[in-house]
């Protein structure tokens, strides 16, 4: 059997997971914890080992393997994605007993009303036409019945509770939780507003996202606004009034609830820009922020005057490979891509206090958008010169796109048997 060549160095080699540090905690939510490897993420790359199978590549079967048991979040995108997240605390329970060690659930809530305003991939479920901030605020903090109408209680029938209720539970007060809060929102309201659509969500925006912070606070929780990346921005002129928006969005949680805080923010959220760039690409040639290690360092000063905290995670679960884009606009499905640098809080990797850790944010293998023409939610974008096509919409599994993520990985992934 062709497992037999590479037998020796498998066993030679434990599987790639992320072991925290545990040194004096600081408040950074990734110490002497175990982020948690979701089995939804781990079942869908099972189509990607038996494709490497078949191919008789049985090393990178062995190495998407390894990318089962890496730490990814779970996304909260709709409100049907609402229970699962009882699953992801029913799972972590499960390995934080049979592990002893503490876990830490990651998930992404991503369901504001006219979400992805400057682009059409991702639009979402709900609408400002049709009460789409009152039915985001229901989501986050409510209840609501998928199969009739009228006055509900938590103890009805086919009623599913709301993000924060969810992790309001006696199971999930049992365990840690990194949420990251709406991708490609806030960012808009720094760039885009010059988009209609962006315009007339701006408020919906704001106080959807306060009201988000307001209602999910937990002492097991750690809460992190997104804030784009380096390329969008971290250009000169973008860094204060980003700084301005995060500080005031955080103040109208505070309206609502005084104690509300947030630990920080997490950059790079689906994107491609690595944490430290080998090389330095020409598209960036005007900016400080040419990777997202600098653009944690140009962002920091700002926030600290706005008095917004100053600390970050960092998606690099595609980032592994440079030189794949030629512009930073390019976000859709971008070929030769690779899995990049694996979780870690380990300042010997990560080398910036202000970043709390390296994560996996984007679930590598999901598509960033379709390109079909004709598709409702199609995207220039995701036809770009430097796109893969074809693509599913966004969302779906695109597994010829993870056989290229498990072989264009960097650092290249260990092998595991099992």
């Amino acid at each position: 059997m062709k497992y037999l060549q590479y037998l020796a160095a498998v066993l030679a080699v434990a599987p790639s997971v992320l072991a925290a540090p545990k040194p004096e905690r600081d408040g950074n939510p990734y110490l002497g914890v175990q982020p948690y490897a979701n089995k939804g993420y781990a079942a869908k790359l099972e189509e990607t080992i038996k494709y490497f199978n078949k191919e008789k590549d049985y090393l990178n079967a062995a190495r998407t393997r390894s990318v089962q048991k890496i730490p990814t979040f779970g996304w909260v995108s709709n409100s049907a994605a609402v229970p699962d997240i009882k699953g992801l605390i029913d799972e972590a329970l499960a390995a934080q007993k049979r592990t002893r060690q503490k876990q830490l659930v990651q998930i992404v809530v991503y369901n504001l009303p006219d979400r992805d305003c400057s682009a059409k991939a991702s639009d979402g479920e709900f609408h400002l036409s049709d009460d789409g901030l009152n039915k985001y605020k229901g989501f986050i903090d409510g209840y609501y019945q998928f199969f009739f109408h009228g006055h509900a209680t938590i103890s009805d029938p086919f009623v599913t509770l709301g993000v924060a209720a969810q992790l309001s539970t006696k199971d999930a007060k049992k365990l840690q939780f990194s949420l990251i809060l709406e991708p490609d929102s806030l960012g808009n309201l720094v760039t885009n507003l010059n988009v209609e659509k962006c315009a007339n969500a701006a408020d919906a925006y704001r106080e959807g996202t306060s009201y988000a912070i307001a209602k999910l606070q937990q002492d097991n929780i750690a809460l992190y606004l997104d804030a784009a990346h380096g390329g969008w921005l971290g250009w000169n002129d973008n860094l204060a009034p980003s700084a301005k928006v995060f500080a005031e969005v955080l103040e109208g949680a505070k309206a609502i609830n005084p104690s509300a805080k947030v630990r920080g923010l997490a950059i790079n959220v689906s994107n491609y820009n690595q944490y430290i760039a080998p090389v330095r690409e020409d598209y960036t040639e005007w900016s400080n922020s040419w990777d997202e290690w600098h653009y944690v360092n140009s962002l920091t000063p700002h926030l600290e005057e706005a008095g917004y905290p100053a600390h970050f995670i960092v998606d690099q679960g595609r980032s592994g490979k440079a030189g794949i884009r030629t512009e930073w606009g390019q976000w859709c499905n971008i070929k030769n891509a690779g899995f990049g640098t694996r979780p870690t809080a380990d300042q010997k990797v990560l080398n910036n206090t202000n970043v709390d850790a390296i994560v996996w944010v984007k679930p590598g293998g999901e598509s960033d958008g379709t390109s079909d023409e004709t598709a409702v939610r199609f995207d220039a974008m995701c036809r770009s010169p430097v796109a893969h096509v074809p693509a599913p919409e966004a969302g779906d599994w695109f597994n010829d796109y993870v056989v290229n993520l498990v072989k264009n990985a960097e650092p290249a992934l260990r092998p595991s048997l099992f």
